[in-house]
This record gives structure tokens, C-alpha cells and sequence, in this order.
């Protein structure tokens, strides 16, 4: 008897061991789990995404997120490969402008869904680039107006208008001891410079229908004119700016400005960081890039956005967004990347008070943004030729940009 009751402990205890195994592997199957293409920028650390990551899991143990660091140069191959498979992440970063592309594949939702409206109502309405046909289709992660630098050891003049900037550039201009502005004049991914004049000659990229798309080019208006002048002027007449800048692009001419032989330069939220990188030789101080005499300040600002992909599991991404949405985290996150916070909140923290977040908060209120348009990348690219061609003197700003906006217009079959 006492065998018989041995055993049937025994079996009991196998019973409800084997049962609890059932159903904590029930429990571990209906874990929800997120994966999110992490963007690693510049100043990120592998200890914050490991951080963020396992105080997530910790504080919300019914849902597991992989947070897969990603180059910047393979996010859109390895996003679209993802996609291509039928394995799309729950969510990724993307650089705004491919939303149109993912849109029109049908692949993403809109974000507000499954956020909490703190998270939401939190959102700088600047930053929000990627609200399209009223629909956020992407929550802004990083977004940053560009400003003007420059070295106090050189000059003290902070000019009010181009006109200004012009005049100061040429009594500080000394080569090869000091130059007056930078200007990389080499073809790179952003079409920035030319992009800062036009919009400071009160000049845009497209016609705005009054559907709100974008209709013809007209970078050929008399403000796209005046903006390659004044940019052609400073450059091949003037010769203020950097030697041999048709061969730099922006990462290759920034760099100069750091050493101290530059007096100005359009730049933007990393150049603190960069600056003491770089060990300069002076504190960098900011200003707004100036408009042409009679129009209104108007800066470029550049987003990336977090994308939510089509699946199972957006209610528990929205969870983690909501999470990493927080000032213990995403305020830390835009400190590390030097970039100013896209949350309301974070922008009254201390650490966000310095002249260099100052200047850029300022820039934000009246900046713009690159045209949402599929063909944005081989439009640019053809600005970025008329420009060149100016400054070899092959054609004048009026030609090169008339020849522009028709190739632009063929492309885009208006």
C-alpha cells in the first residue's frame, strides 16, 4: 500500500509538473513578439540599445522585442529584402521620403492606431513630415532644421540676410589662412546647399496643386535663378568659398570647418558633436541661414521616421513605441545622437537648453522639408547637374535650370 501510494505521488507530481510545462510553453508561444530595425546613428551606443531593450522586456514580460542594429547605407536594402521575403520587421526607421514607395506596396499602416494619445498628442507638429492625406503613416524619430555655424575667432558678424552673409565673407575671406563659406560643390546623396538658397530667395522645388500634390517643377522661377546666381557668384566671382569645392561633397568639406580657416557654414545638429571630435580649435557659435533681403527665414529640415509594418503584432509594437516614446528613453536617445527632441516634453529639458538646440528649435518653426515624391532622388540628381554646370560656366543659372525643370517635368510625365 505504501508502494502503491509512493507511486501515485509520484505520478501526481509527474502530472502536474508535465502540466505546468504545457502551460508555460502555452504561455511562452502566445509571447508576442516585435522586431525593430534599429537606425544606428552617429553617438548611439550598443549599451542604450541593449538597455532600452532589456528594460522593455523586463517592464512588459508578455512581449519580447529584437532590436536589430542596422547600417544606415543597408537599412533600405535589408527593409526591402525583409519585405520581399513576407518577413517584414514590425517596425523599422526609414528615411521619410520612402514612405511613398511603401505606401504604394501596400506594407504599412498608419501609426496613430496603436499609440497611446499621450504618445501622439507628445509629437512636435513640425516634425511630423510624414502625416500624408491627413494620415501619419510615420512617426517622426529624428528631425533636424538646419542652421548656420561659425567660428568667433574669425568673425563676429551674424548676417540677417544672404546679402549680408555675402559682404562678410569677403572681408573675413584671407586664403589660404581663412576662407569665408564653406560650399561642397560635388554630387552627393542631398541636394542641401542649392536647397538653403532657394528657399531663402522665397523659391520652392514644385507647384503646389490645389489638391496638395506637387505639379510642375519650377526650379526655373525667377527665385531658383537668383539662388544659382548668388551661389555661382560666391564661388566662381567671388571665389569665397573652399578650394577645390567642386571636388568635395558635404561630408568631405564640413570637416574644414573644424580646423578653424572658415568662417561660415550651413550645417547641421551634429556639428557640436563633430566639432570637439575633431579636437577644433574654437567653440562653434549659431545663427538662422539668412533669407534674401525681403523674404521670410525659411530653413531645410531633414526626418527619419519609424515605420509600422502590416502583421500580427502592431498592438504590442505600438506598446514598445509608447515605451521608447518616454523622456527616460527618447530624450537620452536624441542627446546621444545630437539631434533636437521630436517630443514636446523633451524639448523643455534642461540639457536641450544650449545655444546650439536654441538655434535649431528656431530653425524648426519655419523649416521645410524635401518634396515627398517618388522620384525625388533622380529629380535631385538633375539639380545637382544644372548646378555643376554653372559653376564650369557652361551654361547660365537660367539655361541650366529652364533644361532642368523640362527633364524633371519629362520625368515625372507632366
Amino acid at each position: 500500500m505504501k508502494l502503491l501510494k509512493l507511486v501515485l505521488s509520484v505520478l501526481i507530481v509527474s502530472l502536474l509538473a508535465a502540466g505546468f510545462a504545457f502551460a508555460g510553453g502555452q504561455k511562452a508561444a502566445e509571447k508576442e513578439s516585435v522586431t525593430f530595425f534599429w537606425a544606428f546613428y552617429d553617438g548611439l551606443t550598443e549599451e542604450y540599445r541593449a538597455s532600452l531593450q532589456d528594460s522593455f522586456n523586463a517592464a512588459h514580460p508578455e512581449i519580447d522585442v529584437d532590436i536589430v542594429h542596422t547600417k544606415w547605407d543597408l537599412m533600405y536594402d535589408k527593409l526591402t529584402t525583409s519585405i520581399a521575403g513576407g518577413k517584414p520587421p514590425e517596425i523599422s526607421v526609414i528615411g521619410t521620403r520612402w514612405l511613398l514607395e511603401l505606401m504604394d506596396m501596400g506594407v504599412v499602416d498608419e501609426v496613430t492606431q496603436y499609440l497611446s494619445s499621450s504618445t501622439v498628442d507628445n509629437i512636435a507638429p513640425g516634425a511630423m513630415e510624414a502625416k500624408l492625406g491627413g494620415e501619419l503613416m510615420g512617426l517622426p524619430v529624428a528631425a533636424g532644421a538646419r542652421i548656420l555655424a561659425y567660428n568667433p575667432n574669425l568673425t563676429t558678424v551674424v548676417p540677417k540676410t544672404m546679402e549680408e552673409l555675402r559682404e562678410a565673407a569677403i572681408k573675413v575671406h584671407n586664403p589660404p589662412k581663412v576662407y569665408g563659406l564653406i560650399m561642397p560643390g560635388k554630387k552627393h546623396t542631398e541636394l542641401t546647399d542649392f536647397a538653403y538658397y532657394l528657399f531663402a530667395a522665397g523659391g520652392n522645388f514644385f507647384r503646389m496643386e490645389p489638391d496638395g500634390s506637387y505639379g510642375k517643377c519650377i526650379v526655373n522661377s525667377p527665385e531658383g535663378v537668383k539662388a544659382l546666381t548668388f551661389m555661382n557668384q560666391l564661388a566662381e566671382k567671388d571665389k569665397v568659398v573652399q578650394e577645390g569645392y567642386l571636388g568635395l561633397h558635404r561630408m568631405e568639406s564640413h570637416p574644414l570647418f573644424y580646423t578653424g580657416t572658415i568662417a561660415y557654414t550651413f550645417i547641421g545638429a551634429w556639428v557640436e558633436s563633430a566639432a570637439k571630435q575633431a579636437g577644433a580649435p574654437f567653440q562653434p557659435k549659431y545663427g538662422q541661414i539668412p533669407p534674401f533681403a525681403g523674404q521670410k527665414q525659411r530653413s531645410l529640415i531633414i526626418t527619419d521616421s519609424i515605420a509600422m509594418f502590416s502583421g500580427t503584432n502592431l498592438e504590442a509594437a505600438g506598446t514598445f513605441l509608447d515605451f521608447f516614446y518616454q523622456d527616460e528613453w527618447k530624450a537620452k536617445f536624441d542627446e546621444l545622437i545630437g539631434f533636437p527632441p521630436v517630443t514636446i516634453s523633451a524639448g523643455k529639458l534642461p540639457q536641450f537648453q544650449t545655444p546650439l538646440y536654441q538655434a535649431l528649435g528656431e530653425a524648426a518653426l519655419n523649416a521645410q522639408g524635401w518634396p515627398l515624391i517618388e522620384e525625388w532622388a533622380e529629380c535631385s540628381d538633375i539639380i545637382y547637374d544644372a548646378q555643376i554646370e554653372v559653376h564650369l560656366g557652361r551654361k547660365t543659372p537660367q539655361k541650366a535650370l529652364d533644361d532642368a525643370a523640362a527633364a524633371i517635368d519629362k520625368l515625372r510625365g507632366k
